[in-house]
């Protein structure tokens, strides 16, 4: 268990909260002139990829008009992000930030390109489950044949570990026990995730062995 929770708060990019992932949204087609049409798209119900993302830090961004404000803030809000606003000079800053992690389940590989794309312009860090076997981005494969449970004190950084082995596809169950959280989990099929870099694909990898996976990194594909 210590070993578990050292490793979490260790490894760069994932030790801030992440208790509400397991949220998802299913998204629209992206536009690149207007935010408008990023609000995720209620009607569409056949959904077979998933994306994870999160912004721990605050970003800003800078809009010319009210309307493109109303726009960024409606489409920050829709997928989950906190989001504040402040009239400075001739324009007005939309600040946000998501610092737990959430997904969002997208019909095809096209709306798939547009969300990543549109999240990393924005400084979001994204997890894409079960990519295609022809992605030039780095990935990594796990898998955890047997269930393992460990013992869990902490409660927000069980929710943090609960949450993001949910995620990404593992199976979880967790009981309290006493004065702490027995929490058991699986992945008993292999399961890949595409990363958006080479320090992040590490830093999942690392984490996915720390918690007792095996693993396998496959590095970026140059042309």
């Amino acid at each position: 268990m210590k070993v578990l929770l050292l490793v979490w708060v260790a490894i760069w990019g994932f030790s801030c909260e992440i208790t509400s992932c397991a949220q998802d949204s299913v998204g629209g087609q992206p536009n690149s002139i207007s935010t408008k049409s990023l609000v995720p798209a209620k009607s569409i119900k056949s959904s077979t990829m998933k994306m994870g993302y999160r912004v721990e830090a605050w970003k800003t961004l800078h809009s010319s008009s009210s309307e493109e404000a109303e726009q960024s803030i409606a489409t920050l809000k829709k997928i989950g992000c906190e989001v504040k606003t402040q009239e400075h000079g001739n324009h007005i800053d939309v600040s946000y930030r998501c610092v737990d992690w959430r997904s969002m389940k997208l019909s095809n590989s096209q709306l798939l390109n547009q969300w990543s794309g549109w999240c990393k312009d924005r400084g979001m860090e994204t997890v894409l489950l079960n990519p295609s076997v022809d992605t030039k981005q780095p990935t990594v494969r796990f898998r955890m044949a047997a269930s393992r449970t460990v013992h869990l004190h902490d409660e927000v950084k069980a929710k943090q570990i609960l949450n993001t082995l949910r995620m990404i596809g593992c199976e979880v169950t967790s009981k309290i026990h006493g004065n702490h959280l027995d929490a058991t989990f699986s992945c008993p099929d292999w399961l890949v995730i595409e990363l958006a870099d080479e320090p992040q694909a590490h830093a999942w990898q690392s984490w996915l062995k720390g918690s007792g996976f095996e693993t396998q990194h496959t590095h970026v594909k140059k042309e």
